[in-house]
Formats: structure tokens, C-alpha cells, sequence
């Protein structure tokens, strides 16, 4: 939803705003906006959104070209390092079929790890490319740079493919030396390039992370470190044996290591410990061991939380890439199983057909999780029954389905679990307005921005709330205090503008309506209201034009497209009505408001 439906750059297919503005997750404004800056996946979806709308169709058979494509160049790329194009094919047929890519693949937001990894490998062949062919090696090494930085762009996680590319070299050859010097700095000025676009135009490195998203957000060096050991052995465990998967690792699913008794601190130090003890066998005996090993923790280390807190504590998605290095480290053992004899090289393909043979069905029940939204959410808190997201997710979701009952019980779960955090008192707030409970919806704004008196999307609900609650006073003092502070937010411009009218006050609602459509021109419900307004003033030609446009632009939540689809039967426009009605049944097929309309629309042809 947020970085798709929610993304006016997306939905206008709007270059300048996708390069030039922090553009990943949502709108500025809204709650669910995160500032971040993969312009090229956000381009990725610009583009299908340009070509098929909102039909998920499209987006997922991207996704699964993408994997698809990586799979590919991981085979071609592994085996002319290697020179063993049998045991890269092997790897690649894990890494294709292994169940822990299912929520980059399946997930659409996931298409970064794709897109990144494409590029990431894709670079990585092009400097192959320019080793054999003397001529045009210039242009080979240009288009590494250009291709490592839009994987960067993509996401920032590729952006340690330089080293994996030396350490490639320094392993199974041809060695690091100084004729290498010129690819290993194509392939750092692509990074550098990527991330001094992203630093300018973020205005710095981000923000920084909470301990919603990530429990190591502000934690102690000490307790941070034991913390990721922690998770290494987290993810060693998805890897080896992927079944019990989670999209959803955030507080308190994850708990703060404290000591050095913490069991799973240890068990992650044991995984560390025994890859440097793989490692230096493979150096002597199996180097593609070794390449294994570095493909794995390279890539890693950059999401590792141990140099940099990222978004998220852990992360299935962010295996994606260092799932290349098990997947080859699986390939050798297997390869070297069969080696020593004809009859085991027998056993050593058993190995791998009974691999695949294991996660290709747990990679299909997997993405069974991933096909409706309310088992997903429902599953989710199965998976991660301590984590106050998965509960505040759910509890969206009812709130969707018209369950409110259901979904302040899951947003109450989420609060018990971690006290007093903003979000989730905000969605509290959102969820008891919808449900009627007036005074309750108050309170819980009014808590939420005690934690950040600055949120304005609580400060817009919360005049919402005095409005529904019939204080329309309080209600225009909290939109006008919201706009003192964010004067061009177009939720509170409308918001204002609207009780002005219920308030009578037509005459001054009028310039708050222009404003409003000003920052939003293509927003069905500003027009409609709009036309409500002029229609109040007798100027029923420039109503009529307002609400036939109304009809005719996309609605951008489930609400909206409601009040526009009741205001247009209301003024007798049921043409104007039906049309309006596909397009939201089109976004929202699944609303229980979207389908009320739809009945009380036939129920009207009717009579």
C-alpha cells in the first residue's frame, strides 16, 4: 500500500519528484511515511503502475523475472570465477527454490532486494566482460559503475559488491594486483556516486530507526553486539532448516541480548566461530568454500546492525543476496561429497535433488501466506505472536474489514506490549473514530502526541474527532494549530474547509477548498466537497463540473472514494455515481464500505 498506492510519485509516474525527493514509502504528511531514497525500485513501480494500474498481476510477474534473472547471472557469474559451471549451477538451483527468498519474491516491496541483486551480479559480469575483451574495456567498466549504482539506488545493501569482487579474486583468482585496480575503482565510483546522491538529497544518512522497527535503535554497544550475534544465529537457523518463516522480526519478537550468557548470543558466536573454521579449511582444502563464506558475510555485514543501525533488527528479505554465498557453500559440500568416486558423485546429486525436493513445497505453502491480506496479517501474528507490529498490522486490518470491535482488541495487545509508543496510539486513536467511540479516539490522540506533539496527521484526526463528536469549534482550533506547523498539508486544509461548512461558514470555506485542490488537484473527495459547497453558494454549473470530474479521478484510500460515490447520488448523478463506484471497486475490491455502496447503488437503480 505506502510505497505504491500511497505514492503520488508512483501514481504519476513523476521522474523529477522519484530522483530528486526521498521517495521509498508513502507521502509525506501520512503516518505511514517513511523518508528513505531507492528512486530506481521506485521507478520499477512507477512503471508498472503506468502499464497496468493497480492489478497485482503485473507487479508479481516482475518480481518473479527478477529472481528469475538473478538466478541466471548468479549461475554465469559463479562459474566463470569458480571455472566450475556445474557446481554454479547447483547453487543457483538452491538459491531459486530456497523458501527464505519468498518474502523478497512474493512480497512486492521486496522487488529492492531483486533489483539490487540483478544489478549487483549483473556489475559483477561486466567486469568479467571487460577481463576478456581488451577492446571496448573502458565501456565495459562504465556500464559496471552505472549498474552498481543503480543497484545502490535500488537498495543500499549491494553496496559492499567491490569487496565481494576482491575477495573473488584474492580466493580462487586471478588475484588482487594492480591491473585489477581500474574494475575494483569503476565498481567504487558507481557506489560512491549512488551513495553521495542519496546523502544530498535525504539531506544526510536518513532517519534514524525506532525500537519498533529495531530493538537495537539507542541500545548500548555491549548489548547491540551480543544482539546481532543473536540474529546471526537467527538467520543460520532460516537457512538450514527454512520452515517457521516470519515477516516480522520487530519488537519484542526480537529481545535485547543483555549478557554474555544470552543462549542465542552464544549460539551466534558459534556460527561465527565455525565459518572462520570453514574458512580456513576451504583456504587450504576447497576454496570455493572460502568464496562461499565471503559471499555470504559481505553482503551482510552492511545489514548486520553492527556497523550501522538499519530499519529493521532482522529481516527474511535481507538474506537474499548472502543467500547466494550459503547456497554455494551447500553446492560444495554436495560436489565434494561426490567427488572422490563414481558411485558418490551419484550420492552427491541425491543431495541436492532431496534439497530441492524440500524447498520447493515449503517455498509453495510459504507463499500461500502471501496471497490475502487478512490471513497474512492473521499468520503473521502466529509467527511473531510477541511483536507489537504484527498486532497494530492486524488490527488495521479489521479495522478495514468494518471488524473495529477485533481491531482495537489487536492494537491494545500492541500497546501492552510496547507502552506509549506513538504509532500505534495514533492507529488506536484512528481505529476508535471508526468504530464511533468519540471521546476514546480523543484520548488516544491526545496521548500519541504527547510522545510527539509535532505528528500532524494525529493533530488533523484529532480535530476529526471533535468534529464527529459535534465540537466543531475544537475541531477548526486543532486543524488551524496543524497548519500553523504545516501549512501545506492538504488533509488539514480540507479538513478546515469542511467544518467551516458544517459550521455555515461558506463564504470562508471557499478559499481553504481552492487551497486545498491547489496541493492536490487530482483528489476525487477535495472536488466533491467542493461541489457540495457550491452548490450551497447556488453556483450549480461550477457544482456539476467539480463532481463530474470528481468522478473521474482515482480515490486514494477506501473512505474517500465512498463519500464521493454518496455525494454524487445525492445530487443526482448516477451516471457520474456508477462510474465513480468501478473505479473504486477497481482499487478497493475487498472494502466492506466500497461493497455497501455498491448495494445501495443497485438497490437504487431498483426502485
Amino acid at each position: 500500500m505506502n510505497a505504491i498506492v500511497d505514492n503520488r510519485l508512483v501514481r504519476g509516474l513523476d521522474l523529477r519528484g522519484i530522483f530528486l525527493t526521498p521517495s521509498w514509502w508513502g507521502e509525506p504528511g501520512r503516518a505511514s511515511y517513511v523518508p528513505a531514497y531507492r528512486p530506481v525500485t521506485t521507478l520499477s513501480f512507477a512503471l508498472n503502475h503506468a502499464l497496468g494500474g493497480l492489478d497485482p498481476l503485473g507487479y508479481h510477474a516482475v518480481n518473479v523475472l527478477l529472481h528469475a534473472a538473478v538466478c541466471v547471472l548468479l549461475a554465469v557469474v559463479l562459474g566463470e570465477v569458480t571455472h566450475r559451471p556445474r557446481l554454479a549451477g547447483t547453487a543457483a538451483l538452491l538459491f531459486a527454490a530456497h523458501p527464505v527468498h519468498t518474502e523478497a519474491v512474493a512480497s512486492v516491496v521486496g522487488r529492492a532486494e531483486e533489483l539490487a541483486a540483478v544489478a549487483a551480479l549483473g556489475a559483477w559480469w561486466l567486469v568479467l566482460r571487460a577481463r576478456r575483451h581488451a577492446r571496448g574495456r573502458s565501456a565495459w567498466l562504465a556500464g559496471a559503475a552505472l549498474a552498481l549504482g543503480a543497484g545502490v539506488l535500488a537498495k543500499e545493501n549491494v553496496a559492499t559488491i567491490p569487496a565481494v569482487v576482491i575477495a573473488a579474486d584474492a580466493i580462487v583468482g586471478p588475484g588482487v594486483t594492480r591491473a585489477r585496480a581500474a574494475e575494483y575503482g569503476a565498481l567504487a565510483t558507481g557506489v560512491v556516486a549512488a551513495l553521495a546522491l542519496r546523502t544530498v538529497v535525504m539531506g544526510g544518512i536518513g532517519p534514524t530507526p525506532g525500537p519498533l522497527d529495531n530493538v537495537l535503535a539507542g541500545a548500548p554497544i555491549g548489548p547491540r553486539l551480543l544482539t546481532a550475534l543473536a540474529v546471526v544465529a537467527l538467520y543460520a537457523r532460516r537457512l538450514v532448516w527454512p520452515l517457521g518463516l516470519s515477516a516480522d522480526y520487530s519488537y519484542r519478537q526480537v529481545e535485547l541480548a543483555t549478557g554474555l550468557g544470552d543462549p542465542g548470543a552464544l549460539a551466534g558466536l558459534g556460527v561465527v566461530v565455525g565459518a572462520a573454521a570453514l574458512a580456513a579449511w576451504g583456504w587450504r582444502h576447497e576454496r570455493p568454500v572460502c568464496l562461499a563464506l565471503a559471499l555470504a558475510a559481505l553482503p551482510y555485514s552492511i545489514v548486520s546492525n553492527v556497523f550501522v543501525t538499519i530499519g529493521t533488527v532482522m529481516a527474511e528479505r535481507l538474506l537474499y543476496l548472502p543467500s547466494a554465498g550459503f547456497c554455494l557453500l551447500v553446492a560444495s559440500a554436495a560436489d565434494a561429497f561426490g567427488r572422490p568416486s563414481r558411485a558418490r558423485l551419484g550420492g552427491g546429486a541425491i543431495v541436492v535433488a532431496a534439497l530441492v525436493a524440500f524447498y520447493v513445497p515449503a517455498t509453495v505453502l510459504r507463499n500461500r501466506v502471501w496471497r490475502e491480506r487478512r490471513g497474512f496479517f492473521e499468520a503473521l501474528v502466529a509467527s511473531a505472536p510477541r511483536s507489537a507490529r504484527s498486532h497494530r498490522e492486524l488490527g488495521l486490518v479489521y479495522s478495514d474489514l468494518g471488524l473495529h470491535e477485533r481491531a482495537i482488541a489487536e492494537l491494545e495487545r500492541a500497546l501492552a506490549i510496547l507502552p506509549g509508543e506513538m504509532v500505534n496510539l495514533y492507529d488506536l486513536g484512528n481505529v476508535l473514530l471508526r468504530a464511533g467511540r468519540w471521546a476514546e479516539a480523543i484520548a488516544a490522540y491526545r496521548k500519541a502526541l504527547a510522545q510527539q506533539a509535532d505528528f500532524v496527521p494525529a493533530i488533523s484526526n484529532l480535530g476529526n474527532a471533535y468534529s464527529a463528536a459535534g465540537d466543531e469549534r475544537s475541531a477548526e482550533s486543532w486543524f488551524r494549530a496543524g497548519l500553523a506547523r504545516a501549512p501545506r498539508t492538504f488533509d488539514l486544509r480540507l479538513n478546515l474547509a469542511n467544518s467551516l461548512v458544517r459550521q455555515g461558514r461558506l463564504a470562508e470555506a471557499e478559499p481553504e477548498y481552492r487551497q486545498a485542490i491547489a496541493l492536490a488537484p487530482d483528489d476525487p473527495l477535495a472536488r466533491a466537497n467542493y461541489a457540495v459547497l457550491l452548490g450551497g453558494l447556488g453556483r450549480r454549473e461550477e457544482a456539476r463540473a467539480q463532481l463530474r470530474l470528481a468522478a473521474t479521478l482515482p480515490p486514494s484510500a477506501p473512505a474517500a472514494a465512498v463519500a464521493v460515490v454518496t455525494i454524487l447520488r445525492a445530487v443526482g448523478m448516477p451516471e457520474a455515481a456508477r462510474a465513480a463506484q468501478t473505479e473504486a471497486e477497481r482499487r478497493f475490491p475487498d472494502d466492506p464500505g466500497v461493497r455497501r455502496t455498491r448495494a445501495e447503488l443497485e438497490r437504487g437503480a431498483g426502485g
